[in-house]
């Protein structure tokens, strides 16, 4: 589809430097940012005001905001917020937070942002982002309904997740559909009629939301106040009041797009609702937590286009601000950014930090740019984030090869397709079409009509998955007059959907067989029958194909995802078809009774099973912390089935994207029902995370907290996973376990770790129930080979129960900060470095060195594989900048900003222009692909030759062309510059530390530096640390991507 970038698969993702993320210009054109000020939020504030006396509430308790004390602090925040505002002109706010972040969302120009960074009140200022959505049966999959699963333990399915609460920060809810209803008819069918039974009783006490927001904006009628029930409590908008919906969008709380209807129902629809996808009944279909009340916070939504809808990053932390106010237990997320990634300290992971010190559960989406396009996602500690795996039951239908065999794939098809010719996509290419493009069956949905009508004309072609979107490859079939469509999958997953014309959707190993055949049978001719609801076809689960993986970028200590649950072909609640009519007279206050279920794939689905999961768990176990629910669904999950994927993952060198590995499964597959009996749990506190994020220098708390609290490492928080990124020589982990059965218990462990020695220390012990036990693993190093990862468990067994945790370890020769950063012209910083060898350091300095700066011109936009479009270079809205890099060097970066663009001084109408680094014979070795044009890559001691950097116009908001200017840096060891030196011990030891330091000074104002420091140990290079110096007083760049949900 053209509405999102298109990645190749061995894309490098370049790692943007947190500091990078700055503006060079003034512009007093107005952006939205974040502004979070000093004083701690309500969630995590712990008293030292005179009169105002802490509000975090306890571990295994909920803020409750409707206590005097927190009443009264959120009035003393109200009046320091004003302080800030009140230095800007306050008509431009647009969000104000007091839960889980203290601050302000703005409309701001440059010098607002300027003047609000020097003021004293201001903790932090992020450019706000769009984000967006990653995009039944599953419950008896799970074992919920099975003898002593969780619906049993909690009284029954009619009882499951009972009074608990599940916000749901997404694209809004469709009220009518029969999932959210709070009566039921006689046969105990959910409906909305007014004279069926009244099934749920009133919202329990702890709610404190006020229902159903009825206008918004110029949305007058589209959700009124008896859409609300006792089972959807409350239905809110923070989609700004300007946005630019699509014609059949909403303003007000009401879905227009699905993707939150969906996940609403998933996680706590009700029982028993009947459900019908393309005509193939799919029968009932039931939330994970049936019994649960729903509470909807829009936050996305469909734009005018297919580039300016989304999810912005303020109007998320609207949501999860109001949610945890509103009394939510669980709150699931099931957004992120395309481009995947993130840190551990932006608005979202603060505003998550805060919801679990407030006793909110949080679950998250992982992302969909699995196997190995770009990395996992919603990377915190404190939150769960979730990998999509397989199920047993699919929808499917069977293609019959004639001379070659049957092949069942997924399919809704309910037309069949009686004996016809077969032919290849690539033989039914147009002359002189790209054969690439071909075999992808691009059509004029895709901007590229590449298939014959003369060829393909009552046939069923085979068509290859990748690149555009799946149902554009059957429209253009349609389009060229063909009659059906084999699509082969490309190891991404299996995928039933409606198509244009009758379609299967076979797996790789099938698709290339009957590729083959028809290659070799030109007149060889095929059939396809029709769906129907089969199950075993597969073995299952599995980590879904396009379920993204790790290691965690921000930081490799922490694992993520977590764990794994059903999102791949997912029955649940969706919204009807609409015409803009339709939608415009719903707007206008018209009712509807229509309704919709839709099966869809994505960790969005996997999510919401982990939401619902939470709270059946924190029915039955109401004083266990956020923490606690997580580590249970860990330590008791189990391995996924392999999935056969054997690929590099481009932003870790020695990882594999495997799906049975952490990486892909967490620490497994989610088997609930033993989750609320797991013997040990690791819980966490809000002290133990502000002593992670000081550790780390996150900036999440203050200077006074930090020092109070103290520090941990980051392998070192308690998490039910043990990883250790930086294993040199030896390691030790420390953990934390609690008997939260009743009775004591001796618990033994078992390890398996290949390539390193392991001591666990204490190997057994006997612990009390509620009492807790500190063990610490001793890593050292035997066999296995340096920087590179390897896998394996310790187990905890009291006979009955295993507690077992993934154990992931790299050994490294040296560990060193990948950046530091200033504003300054003349200053100094110091760090730490680990080293795993004994011996001399030789340290090179190169830089600091200001921006070549290299002015060019697109015209036009292209669309395609970004990897494609570059090798081509045969287009005027690509760039190919030649870059020839010495010998020696340190480091190299090529960077875009919004600034210096043609439509950089146009807010919501910036160029959107992508980059990347190839080598000279077109190997795509970095990318940057995000909205707008603020983009980066960069390699650290790159080795000698040619390259080239690509810069591609995406889309120029309807100008026929732009200019640029595109900053380059190559650093090498004669640069000299700003009187930089770096300072550093000449020997060290096994295991050591060692400080470095770095000092400059005297460089000009108005510029971007780069330095370099490469430590070379026996005439190797073990790493690079860059410095960055912006002396242009820079404000906050964002970067955001575009849909890649299962759709291509």
């Amino acid at each position: 589809m053209n509405s999102k970038k298109l990645r190749p698969a061995s894309l490098a993702v370049a790692t943007l430097l947190a500091a990078m993320a700055m503006s060079a210009q003034a512009q007093e054109t107005r952006r939205s940012y974040i502004v979070q000020l000093a004083n701690a939020p309500v969630a995590s504030y712990e008293g030292g005001i005179a009169g105002l006396p802490a509000t975090k509430p306890a571990p295994g308790s909920r803020l409750d905001v409707s206590a005097a004390d927190v009443k009264a602090y959120i009035a003393y925040l109200e009046q320091k917020q004003n302080d800030v505002i009140s230095t800007i002109n306050p008509a431009h706010i647009t969000h104000r937070y007091d839960v889980v972040l203290n601050g302000f969302a703005a409309m701001l120009t440059d010098s607002e942002v300027r003047a609000l960074k020097k003021n004293s009140g201001v903790a932090r200022i992020e450019a706000d982002e769009m984000l967006q959505p990653y995009t039944s049966y599953t419950s008896s999959f799970l074992g919920l309904d099975k003898a002593a699963g969780l619906w049993e333990q909690a009284g029954g399915k009619d009882k499951a997740g009972e009074d608990m609460i599940i916000a749901i920060v997404d694209s809004g809810v469709w009220p009518e559909n029969l999932s959210f209803a709070d009566r039921v008819d006689a046969n105990g069918v959910p409906t909305h009629d007014p004279s069926g039974t009244l099934a749920y009783g009133p919202p329990p006490a702890k709610w404190k939301g006020a229902g159903c927001e009825t206008s918004r904006g110029s949305d007058s009628g589209s959700v009124k106040a008896s859409n609300c029930n006792n089972k959807l409590l409350g239905v809110r908008s923070f989609v700004a009041l300007n946005a630019p919906i699509a014609a059949t969008e909403f303003l007000t709380g009401r879905d227009g797009g699905g993707h939150g209807t969906h996940v609403a129902s998933t996680a706590g629809g009700n029982a028993n609702v009947p459900s019908t996808i393309n005509g193939i009944d799919m029968g009932s279909m039931s939330g994970v937590a049936p019994r649960a009340r729903i509470a909807s916070y829009k936050t996305c939504f469909t734009g005018t286009t297919a580039t300016n809808g989304g999810c912005a990053t303020a109007s998320s932390v609207s949501s999860i601000n109001q949610a945890v106010k509103d009394g939510a237990d669980v709150i699931n997320y099931s957004i992120g950014p395309t481009a995947g990634g993130g840190t551990l300290n932006d608005a979202i992971q603060a505003a998550f930090l805060n919801a679990s010190n407030a006793g909110v559960f949080v679950a998250a989406a992982g992302g969909n740019s699995g196997p190995n396009t770009n990395p996992v996602s919603n990377l915190g500690p404190w939150h769960a984030t979730v990998a999509a795996s397989t199920h047993d039951r699919t929808v499917g239908a069977e293609a019959v090869v004639e001379g070659s065999g049957s092949y069942v794939g997924a399919s809704v098809n309910q037309t069949p397709v009686a004996s016809s010719n077969l032919i290849l996509a690539t033989a039914a290419a147009l002359s002189g079409a790209n054969p690439t493009q071909a075999d992808l069956c691009y059509g004029a949905a895709d901007g590229v009509v590449t298939l014959d009508p003369v060829k393909v004309a009552g046939k069923i072609v085979v068509c290859t998955r990748g690149a555009t979107a799946r149902v554009n490859k059957s429209l253009a079939v349609l389009q060229a007059g063909g009659i059906g469509m084999i699509l082969a999958d490309n190891g991404a997953g299996l995928v039933a959907e409606p198509h244009s014309v009758p379609t299967i959707h076979i797996n790789a190993a099938d698709g290339v067989a009957v590729k083959n055949f028809v290659a070799a049978n030109p007149a060889a001719q095929g059939s396809i029958g029709v769906a129907q609801v089969r199950f075993g076809d597969v073995l299952a689960p599995q980590t879904a194909g396009f379920s993204s993986r790790g290691p965690n970028v921000a930081n490799n200590n922490i694992l993520k995802p977590d764990f794994a649950a059903p999102g791949v072909d997912i029955v649940a609640g969706y919204v009807p078809g609409l015409t803009a009519a339709e939608a415009s007279a719903i707007r206008g206050g018209a009712s509807t009774s229509k309704t919709a279920e839709g099966m869809i794939s994505g960790t969005s689905m996997a999510s919401p099973h982990v939401a619902g999961l939470a709270a059946l768990i924190k029915q039955q176990r109401p004083s266990w912390t956020p923490a606690m629910i997580k580590s249970a669904l860990a330590t008791t999950a189990g391995d996924t089935y392999n999935d056969g994927v054997n690929l590099p993952l481009a932003w870790s060198a020695t990882a594999n994207a495997n799906g049975r590995l952490p990486w892909a499964q967490g620490s497994g597959q989610v088997r609930p029902n033993l989750a609320t009996d797991p013997g040990l749990v690791y819980d966490a506190t809000a002290i133990d995370y502000a002593r992670f994020t000081c550790g780390l220098s996150l900036n999440m708390f203050s200077a006074a907290t930090c020092a109070a609290v103290g520090t941990i490492q980051p392998h070192n928080l308690n998490l039910a996973s043990l990883t250790a990124a930086s294993v040199m020589g030896s390691q030790t982990l420390t953990r934390t376990v609690t008997n939260v059965s009743d009775s004591s218990a001796t618990y033994t462990a078992k390890v398996e770790m290949p390539g390193f020695n392991v001591e666990v220390s204490p190997s057994s012990f006997t612990i009390a129930p509620g009492a807790k036990q500190t063990y610490t693993v001793k890593l050292t190093r035997s066999t296995a080979p340096l920087d590179t990862w390897v896998y394996g468990s310790l187990t905890w067994s009291d006979g009955t129960r295993n507690v077992r945790s993934p154990l992931t370890a790299r050994a490294t020769a040296l560990a060193a900060p990948a950046s530091v950063y200033s504003e300054a012209a003349s200053g100094s910083k110091l760090f730490t470095i680990g080293t795993g060898f004994a011996g001399s350091m030789v340290v090179e300095r190169g830089g600091l060195k200001a921006a070549t700066r290299s002015a060019a011109t697109l015209t036009g936009t292209n669309t395609g594989t970004a990897t494609t479009i570059c090798r081509a270079n045969n287009s005027p809205a690509v760039k190919v900048h030649d870059v020839a890099v010495p010998a020696g060097t340190l480091a190299m970066r090529f960077s875009l900003f919004n600034a210096d663009t043609t439509g950089g001084q146009l807010a919501g109408k910036e160029d959107d222009l992508d980059m990347l680094l190839l080598d000279n014979a077109g190997n795509a070795l970095a990318g940057s692909l995000n909205d707008g044009s603020n983009e980066s890559v960069q390699l650290t001691s790159p080795a000698a030759g040619n390259y080239k950097v690509c810069v591609i116009s995406y889309s120029l908001q309807g100008r026929p062309s732009t200019n640029y200017t595109l900053s380059s840096w190559i650093v090498g060891p004669s640069d000299v510059g700003g009187n930089f030196r770096v300072l550093a011990p000449a020997n060290a030891v096994i295991g050591g530390t060692a400080t470095v330091g770095m000092s400059w000074s005297g460089l000009p104002l108005g510029q971007r530096y780069l330095g370099a420091a490469a430590y070379r140990v026996g005439g190797v290079r073990q790493g690079v640390t860059l410095l960055e110096v912006l002396t242009n007083d820079p404000v906050p760049l964002a970067k955001s991507g575009r849909p890649v949900n299962a759709q291509e």
